[in-house]
């Protein structure tokens, strides 16, 4: 394999045989993951042993979309990730090396998405303590997620603070790390994605966006100028849960028990069956929920809101003073 660029991505050096223009250039001596990009292909059946699979409903790629989204299967050395109308991810089972042999005609910007943005959490969830489905800025008093269903708006909200005075964190790829009882939180790259509808209410004016994929509308922002990127690990001082319901904007403190099931419903997981990684994951869940507040938020899911709930998510921060007396 020819590897000829090397990226940041968290704190993991990928070295790739193709160009990542959304991520930071890392150097490539001591490499600790590698993709290589395959010439395309049509999918081999194969010896895969498939064993779960994520519906485009559950996926939220695209609004009124069904069918399986991506599967799951164990082969001889690793994994086999499927995406139907895709391609194929072939992970390792050291999540050390990744490989993908796209369908014939799908653009690389979508291999790039696939890869970074649904493939990498993955990874990076066999190989990091946890690795949570949320979107997170640094504020003046540290890091906080927010935690959701996609299409719960996760992404608006972050690029909304973001825009506000805040520096982005994840998008929707949260690592974190925990040492002596508290919890630091890994900026995984630049830029969010968002519907125009969000982006042309959050962003200013003529900022550049770029394509995500050929099957999504989403448009990806990596302008640090325009929204501003944390420059290194933070600790995380509060979980916010979208909550389902959009009503007056409210937070609910969730009991420990609470926010571990939710939480535990957005851990991601290569692996559902593998069943030594749960009984870790569910003590580090079990763990976090009891270090950091955890809070279900309710707001409008409306444009107009968004000024008022980022005031109110600031003011709720700042309201007791000392967040660690807490």
């Amino acid at each position: 394999m020819s590897l000829t660029h090397a990226y940041r991505i968290c704190d993991l050096v990928l070295a790739s045989n193709t160009a990542m223009p959304e991520l930071a250039p890392a150097t490539a001596f001591g490499a600790e993951c590698r993709f290589e990009l395959l010439p395309p292909g049509n999918p081999s059946d194969g010896d895969a042993d498939w064993f779960h699979q994520w519906t485009l409903e559950e996926n939220g790629e695209e609004e009124d979309s069904k069918g399986v989204w991506l599967r799951f299967g164990r082969t001889g050395d690793g994994y086999l990730l499927r995406f139907p109308t895709s391609g194929d991810f072939f992970v390792s089972a050291d999540a050390a090396t990744i490989q993908c042999r796209p369908l014939p005609g799908t653009p690389e910007v979508t291999v790039r998405h696939l890869l970074l943005d649904q493939v990498m959490p993955l990874v990076l969830s066999r190989r990091e303590l946890i690795v949570l489905h949320a979107s997170a800025v640094l504020t003046g008093h540290g890091v906080i997620a927010f935690a959701g269903e996609s299409g719960q708006g996760k992404s608006t909200l972050a690029a909304s603070l973001s825009r506000d005075g805040c520096s982005l964190v994840s998008d929707d790829c949260l690592v974190l790390r925990s040492e002596h009882g508290s919890w630091t939180a890994l900026p995984s790259y630049p830029g969010v994605r968002l519907w125009p509808s969000a982006a042309g209410e959050v962003l200013r004016e003529g900022t550049p966006t770029e394509d995500v994929a050929h099957y999504t509308l989403k448009r990806r922002v990596c302008d640090t100028d325009v929204l501003p990127y944390a420059s290194g690990p933070a600790p995380l001082r509060r979980l916010f849960l979208l909550a389902d319901d959009a009503g007056e904007i409210s937070f609910e403190r969730l009991p420990p028990g609470r926010a571990f099931m939710a939480l535990v419903e957005f851990a991601y997981n290569l692996d559902i069956k593998d069943t030594a990684f749960l009984r870790r994951q569910f003590d580090t869940v079990g763990r976090l929920t009891a270090d950091v507040p955890a809070y279900a938020i309710h707001y409008p899911r409306e444009f107009a809101a968004l000024s008022a709930v980022r005031k109110a998510i600031l003011r709720h921060l700042e309201k007791d003073g000392d967040l660690d007396a807490e």
